[in-house]
């Protein structure tokens, strides 16, 4: 299955928000303000969609495209995950942690492409599929089809 969606270019920048390291610095400060996992990952994806427009309108390429997101930690600050969007011409090599979209600018159709875990997490959904839930079937093919070297 893959989802397909039409962007709409939006500007969302306000020059008022915290900064990334002040934020860290500010959550680190205070060591009882745990943040839980489903927290991190909603906020994490607030923008998502709204960057990943932005990325595909930021080339003026005629030609379909492909548009990666790459989940990093931040080395310099320990409690700071960053997704990065850029575009290629050429489809990547997959990786953990990566997202990968195509992008046609003569129709301005996004497709979903396919989209990797962490190493560790691909370790536990191959060492039992039969404990993941039914919504997560996509997933252990992608992560199965990667571990093979047949995901392109």
């Amino acid at each position: 299955m893959s989802e397909i969606f039409s962007p709409v270019l939006t500007d969302n920048l306000d020059l008022k928000k915290e900064r990334v390291g002040q934020a860290a610095a500010r959550l680190l400060s205070n060591p009882d303000n745990k943040q839980g996992v489903v927290d991190t990952q909603r906020e994490m994806l607030k923008n998502y969609r709204d960057e990943l427009i932005k990325c595909a309108k930021r080339y003026d390429w005629k030609q379909p495209f492909y548009i990666c997101a790459w989940t990093r930690r931040e080395r310099t600050m320990v409690n700071v995950l960053r997704t990065q969007f850029f575009a290629r011409q050429t489809r990547p090599a997959p990786t953990y942690d990566m997202q990968l979209y195509s992008y046609d600018p003569a129709t301005e159709e996004m497709r979903f492409e396919w989209c990797l875990p962490d190493k560790d997490t691909i370790d536990q959904i191959l060492a039992d599929p039969l404990g993941l839930p039914k919504d997560h079937e996509q997933l252990y093919d992608f992560c199965r089809r990667f571990s093979q070297g047949t995901l392109v």
